[in-house]
C-alpha cells in the first residue's frame, strides 16, 4: 500500500477506528488533523498500519512560518534521493553527542 495522509485514512476508518489502528486516541487524531500535520499512513501487514509525521527541522521556531505541504516535503525528498544540492560537512557531525 503506498502511504496515504491521515486525513484519507480517518475519512476511510473514521477517526475513533483509525485511532485503534494506530495505536493513538481519537483526540490525538482529531488535533493532529485539525493543525493540518503532515502525517501519511502505511498498512505494514494486512490490518497492520504505521504512520509516519513528517515536519520541518528546526520545529521550534515563529509560528508563522508556514509549515511545508506534502508536495514541497516529496520534491525535497525526491531531490535527496537523487544527491542533488545535498552536502554534509564532515566537522558539522564529527562532534554529535559529545
Amino acid at each position: 500500500m503506498t502511504p496515504i495522509p491521515l486525513s484519507v485514512f480517518v475519512a476511510d476508518k473514521g477517526q475513533d477506528e483509525a485511532a485503534k489502528s494506530l495505536g493513538s486516541s481519537q483526540t490525538a487524531i482529531c488535533k493532529a488533523l485539525k493543525s493540518g500535520r503532515v502525517i501519511l499512513v502505511h498498512e505494514d501487514e494486512p490490518g497492520i498500519f504505521s504512520a509516519l509525521e513528517l515536519k520541518g527541522f528546526p520545529s521550534s521556531g515563529p509560528s508563522q512560518k508556514p509549515r511545508p505541504n506534502l508536495e514541497q516535503i516529496v520534491a525535497q525528498i525526491s531531490a535527496i534521493g537523487q544527491g542533488v544540492g545535498v552536502a554534509v560537512v564532515s566537522s558539522s557531525v564529527s562532534g554529535c553527542g559529545s
